[in-house]
């Protein structure tokens, strides 16, 4: 599987969590089939490991706009936020990844919004 396909099972499993929890990352990889990709495991783990602290990162970063993102723009901003902080992806990579997941799943031009947001949080 590529890491663009990769990267976006991690988005499906952050959007997923955020509505309903995912206390066991091995079960839910196996549901899913992808109980062999070393990538989205680490990627869900260091998620779940850092969720605080990418939330404090963008609740600081978008002040009262933070309560109004949508769960799929923070799944991705949130996605976007551990590669480049805690997993050591380049932030050029994570970004336009980023930025390419919002075109695929939000509305209109959002993407302007995840671009400006990650850009704005790397710049700090």
């Amino acid at each position: 599987m590529k890491r663009s396909q990769q990267r976006e099972w991690v988005f499906k499993l952050i959007y997923e969590d955020s509505i309903n929890k995912i206390s066991d990352v091995e079960k839910a990889l196996a549901y899913h089939g992808l109980e062999d990709e070393d990538f989205i495991r680490g990627s869900i783990n260091s998620y779940n490991e850092n969720y605080e602290k990418i939330e404090k990162t963008l609740q600081d970063s978008l002040n009262k706009r933070y309560s109004r993102l949508s769960r799929v723009e923070k799944a991705i901003l949130f996605l976007s936020l551990n590669e480049m902080t805690y997993m050591d992806i380049p932030v050029s990579v994570s970004i336009n990844e980023a930025v390419e997941l919002a075109k695929a799943y939000t509305n209109n031009n959002d993407y302007q919004m995840i671009n400006s947001v990650l850009g704005k949080i790397v710049r700090k």
